[in-house]
């Protein structure tokens, strides 16, 4: 190394992952105290999933950067966000730094560790001070509370678009799945994700593993399968019970319990319990929409039997 050269220095993008405490503000305020304290520059962004939905031009920005850190959540999240803005990361140039399970010292102490590793630059640059991005240094109106699909896994059975009642999934014209329509989404929503045979959904702001984007383990497949048990919920005529009800009872029953003569509807339970459907959507979907989501269960578990004998077949010729 010459006079006058030093060693490149990361670029580090910090999301405040605003409108959600899925990572304490204590938390994020220690890591970022950490980073500064350290003298480690940090481009600050109020929440990386509503720039992936706008496909903000700062996003390609750092996908460009050589090299780049990112301190954020899981980083399969992360990784498939910045796919579905259109802008995919270089892995082999990215750090992806997750606040939900590093701690701050962790992270700070790698982050230096990567500092002063890299290609030289010409010009001597000491750390400065952190800073905001001036572009997305304030949140928006809109919570950012969307779907995005780690290709990795998908399979591309559509389940997923047949599924959501919301517009939020289409196809491209290749034919794959994809989500065009974040904002059409409902806040708080996951079981599109709950349904995924694969577990191909990730809701970056979700609070549960691996629908969060933590990494898929056996055992979580094998919770995420678990709502195809809906199709026998599912059962017998809903509308007809909806349609029983006094005038001025509530639409959807919050114990599990008719009101009028016929004993408990588990279908809105089973909804409620196995797909995690808020309360304020169930009470938005109407008969017929409710019928819809039904017949996509059915028509989940349906497909999955003839696997199934098969697969049953299979080993009972090699026996």
């Amino acid at each position: 190394m010459t006079k006058g050269q030093t060693e490149k220095r990361p670029h580090v993008v910090f999301c405040s992952c605003a409108h959600y405490e899925t990572i304490p503000a204590a938390v994020k305020e220690q890591v970022f105290g950490s980073l500064r304290d350290a003298g480690i520059v940090v481009e600050a962004v109020a929440d990386l999933c509503g720039m992936a939905a706008n496909r903000h031009p700062r996003l390609r920005h750092w996908a460009q950067a050589d090299p780049l850190s990112i301190v954020a959540c899981f980083p399969r999240a992360v990784r498939w966000l910045f796919d579905a803005a259109g802008v995919p990361l270089n892995l082999g140039r990215t750090r992806l730094f997750n606040m939900r399970t590093q701690s701050p010292e962790e992270i700070a102490r790698e982050l230096m560790k990567g500092a002063g590793s890299g290609r030289i630059e010409e010009k001597s640059t000491p750390f400065a001070s952190n800073h905001p991005s001036p572009s997305e240094n304030h949140p928006s109106d809109w919570v950012p509370w969307f779907p995005v699909i780690d290709y990795d896994r998908c399979r591309n059975c559509k389940q997923c678009m047949n599924f959501c009642l919301f517009g939020v999934y289409g196809l491209s014209d290749e034919g794959r799945v994809e989500v065009q329509n974040p904002a059409g989404c409902k806040t708080n929503c996951p079981a599109c994700a709950r349904m995924c045979p694969a577990s191909a959904i990730i809701f970056p702001k979700y609070g549960e593993s691996p629908i969060n984007g933590d990494d898929v383990t056996p055992p979580s497949r094998a919770q995420s399968e678990s709502p195809r048990d809906l199709g026998r919920l599912l059962q017998g005529d809903v509308y007809d019970k909806i349609r029983r009800r006094a005038p001025g009872q509530k639409r959807f029953s919050t114990d599990g319990k008719e009101s009028v003569p016929g004993g408990p509807c588990p279908t809105i339970d089973a909804l409620r319990r196995d797909l995690d459907i808020p309360d304020d959507v169930l009470a938005s979907l109407s008969g017929a929409e409710l019928q819809r989501i039904r017949a996509e269960v059915n028509k989940g578990r349906t497909q999955e039997k003839p696997r199934d004998e098969a697969g049953g077949k299979k080993e009972s010729r090699h026996a």
